[in-house]
């Protein structure tokens, strides 16, 4: 699959959603990042497509210019695991069935999201194989990492120029957008 066209416009969708996901309370430094992915996943999506951040995003990066019909597209065409009505279909690669946390379709453009959580490089790696796999079924894939070391230690390394160089040929190589909370 050819790497889909990295315009402002889509770049800024990216982030916008990566913003809010960031910005949740379960990352303030007040609270300790106890719960499990599934709980952590499914209070990002919850707050996406219930919460309605998902619509304001659409509207704001004018996606749809009717709040109506942005509210639309976030209940039918934002899906993830632990909806129950809405279903992440598989695809089959290397003989085994993959499929990321979350999609969001916006007619032939195609947002994956996988969300880890973890303390080593295990959980990183794991993540790390799971998006390169979804960058050749979608046009853009967002790796949410949710660092539960100590002392943040793995946020803390991303700064390094060696995680930066990674980070930046997995978005230019590969459209995947990492990013560690």
């Amino acid at each position: 699959m050819a790497l889909a066209n990295k315009s402002t416009k889509r770049t800024k969708l990216l982030e916008d959603i990566i913003e809010v996901m960031k910005n949740h309370e379960i990352f303030s430094d007040n609270v300790k990042r106890k719960d499990d992915e599934v709980t952590i996943q499914k209070a990002l999506f919850l707050r996406l497509e219930k919460g309605k951040l998902l619509s304001n995003i659409l509207l704001e990066n004018n996606i749809t210019t009717s709040k109506e019909k942005a509210d639309e597209i976030a209940l039918k065409n934002f899906s993830y695991e632990q909806d129950i009505n809405t279903t992440v279909k598989q695809f089959c690669i290397f003989g085994t069935q993959h499929r990321p946390d979350a999609v969001l379709e916006l007619g032939d453009f195609r947002i994956a999201i996988e969300i880890k959580k973890g303390t080593n490089g295990a959980s990183i790696r794991s993540g790390l194989g799971q998006s390169l796999l979804y960058s050749h079924q979608y046009d853009f894939t967002i790796y949410f990492f949710v660092d539960t070391t100590q002392g943040l230690d793995i946020k803390s390394s991303v700064q390094g120029s060696k995680e930066q160089e990674i980070v930046n040929q997995l978005w230019d190589s590969h459209n995947v957008k990492f990013v560690v909370v």
